[in-house]
């Protein structure tokens, strides 16, 4: 089980596919390029996933679930998402508090 973001950044690559890539992240489908962003669960402010650690058991938990505000094509495409969800976040709030910026 995964959550997504009502403010979901995806890489321009993925954008047309975007509904059948959320679907496959939901079913456990493989895709071994794809990458996702998820807020983190201590301080950090973001983490990064391959797509395949999804279909572990411990992340099909509800409370276990990341909340995942990015989905990227490759760990480069991963990384340049991250600095771009920063950037935004920085311009919007002044600071980086990633957690408020996605959850109001």
């Amino acid at each position: 089980m995964v959550h997504f973001s009502k403010k979901l950044y995806i890489s321009p690559s993925l954008d047309k596919k975007c509904g059948n890539v959320k679907w496959k992240l939901r079913t456990g489908r493989p895709q071994p390029f794809l990458y996702v962003i998820a807020l983190a669960r201590n301080n950090d402010l973001l983490e990064i996933y391959h797509s395949g650690m999804l279909k572990q058991k411990y992340y099909r938990k509800k409370k276990n679930a990341p909340y995942i505000v990015g989905i990227a094509e490759g760990y480069g495409g991963a990384v340049d998402l991250v600095i771009e969800i920063l950037q935004d976040v920085l311009r919007e709030t002044g600071a980086y508090d990633v957690k408020a910026y996605f959850t109001k």
